[in-house]
């Protein structure tokens, strides 16, 4: 049995990945989220709720107990402080295995002129980003750190995917295609191990995504 904590739960991305870890049998699912009673209609055999503050060290430990995978999908102008909380807290409960959402564009990394459109509209994310993703690097953990761009909400499960180091490829990231290559990745948590991937779709190359055009 794969025991998965998925923190952020109650977010947009985190519902998306939600249903395809639970296509997998094997898998135990810990929701953490500030309010429980936003996802308590969730609550079953395979799914357990847990309350508590991504600030709070003690609480994401207390969370870890029997976890085997943990997944994050928070954002926000505090990810880097909230990083460090979650690596401090499973370096304790030695619990290994991560899987963390994080930007692209914080190598810019993407192709011109997308990076230069992408700067000006959320380019101020990009330093605390940045600072997120070197706390996982320097880690003992074994993490996949994902850096999609712009979300949609589009039902594409296909996707493609670049190394750090690689110019990025398209302008859309669906939160399908990060459900089922998470759900993967859980079923496979040996692959891409300490890897940094840039995830979107094929054929939204152009300057900008094809909702701002």
């Amino acid at each position: 049995m794969m025991h998965i904590l998925l923190i952020g739960a109650n977010g947009r991305s985190a519902q998306a990945i939600l249903p395809r870890l639970l296509e997998i049998k094997e898998v135990q699912l810990t929701l953490f989220l500030r309010r429980s009673e936003r996802l308590q209609h969730l609550y079953n055999d395979r799914v357990r709720l847990v309350e508590g503050d991504a600030n709070k060290v003690d609480d994401l430990v207390s969370a870890l107990t029997g976890i085997d995978l943990v997944i994050n999908t928070m954002g926000g102008m505090d990810l880097d402080r909230k990083t460090r909380n979650l690596v401090h807290a499973m370096e304790n409960a030695q619990v290994q295995r991560l899987v963390a959402l994080n930007a692209g564009g914080i190598y810019e990394e993407l192709p011109e002129p997308f990076n230069s459109w992408d700067k000006s509209m959320v380019g101020f994310t990009r330093p605390v980003n940045l600072r997120s993703a070197n706390v996982i690097e320097a880690s003992s953990l074994d993490y996949t750190i994902l850096r999609p761009v712009w979300l949609t909400d589009k039902p594409i499960e296909e996707f493609q995917l670049t190394q750090k180091g690689e110019c990025f490829l398209g302008t859309e990231t669906s939160r399908a295609s990060l459900g089922r290559f998470i759900a993967i990745l859980a079923k496979h948590p040996n692959f891409y191990s300490r890897c940094n991937l840039g995830i979107s779709q094929s054929g939204t190359e152009g300057e900008m995504p094809a909702a701002y055009r």
